[in-house]
């Protein structure tokens, strides 16, 4: 399989195509439910934050395997809040640019038990279980702090200023560079990283998130793989730190012409 590429189709098409243990890292962040609509996609969208539970879990059901023995899973997600998503955002200087994107979503009735308006959903945390349900190793739970969160004001809870990132592997023995972690200061569970803003989407992967979780799990010539590839942050990352690189995108854009990929200094 030509690697040093990104897909522009559906990522269980790109991993059928995959032999077994072919890619040494995996790093992603797929659709949050409910959130925006990038184009043509179906993730994130259903009726029922369960329904977006299960989905998920069955598109990452491949990834396992194709993930080396040696290899490791780093999964981004972002709760959120089921109805209104638990903030004003209609007028105002709270209004945001994507609001078209939850009117347009319509989700499933209150229940008056988990699905009720204002519930903070925990989908990261039922993600979670349900891979660690498939086999997968959960070796991690990483917060990642913003100092620039999008606004998400509402006048009876807290302001939310993180997400979740979880590590996964699938085997006891796996490739994990401690000493660099702690020279790189990357060896806590908590990473303090402010968002990025790509044209119209507020917020994209840093490029100083991303880089610490590939030094630290894999080598020079490995290769990293993005599910879910959107603005190509992870497959430019890996490839000026000197790794092979595949990605999968089914919004439909020439990435190379929109993101042109170069080797840089690594930031640290």
């Amino acid at each position: 399989m030509e690697v040093d590429k990104v897909y522009n189709e559906d990522c269980l098409e790109t991993m059928k195509r995959m032999p077994d243990d072919f890619i040494d890292l995996a790093i992603t962040s797929p659709p949050y439910f409910g959130c925006r609509s990038y184009g043509n996609e179906t993730l994130g969208r259903e009726d029922n934050p369960l329904d977006y539970v299960e989905n998920l879990a069955n598109v990452l059901k491949p990834l396992k395997r194709v993930l080396k023995s040696t290899g490791s899973f780093y999964l981004n997600i972002g709760d959120v809040y089921f109805g209104t998503k638990g903030f004003s955002r209609s007028k105002g200087s709270w209004k945001r640019d994507t609001c078209h994107h939850y009117n347009d979503h319509k989700i499933c009735k209150q229940d008056g038990k988990y699905l009720q308006h204002k519930q903070l959903l925990l989908l990261p945390e039922r993600i979670a279980i349900k891979l660690q349900e498939d086999g997968w190793v959960l070796r991690n739970k990483i917060i990642w702090e913003k100092p620039n969160p999008i606004p998400s004001y509402a006048k009876d809870r807290r302001y939310p200023v993180y997400e979740t990132i979880f590590h996964f592997v699938k085997s006891r023995k796996y490739y994990f560079n401690h000493e660099l972690a702690k020279k790189i200061k990357s060896h806590r569970d908590v990473i303090k990283c402010k968002i990025e803003k790509y044209k119209d989407h507020q917020a994209t992967f840093p490029e100083k998130l991303i880089e610490p979780l590939i030094l630290t799990t894999s080598k020079e010539d490995d290769l990293v793989y993005d599910m879910f590839s959107g603005s190509g942050t992870t497959c430019r990352v890996a490839h000026r730190l000197y790794r092979k690189y595949l990605g999968s995108e089914i919004t439909n854009y020439d990435f190379f012409e929109e993101h042109p990929i170069d080797i840089e200094d690594s930031i640290f």
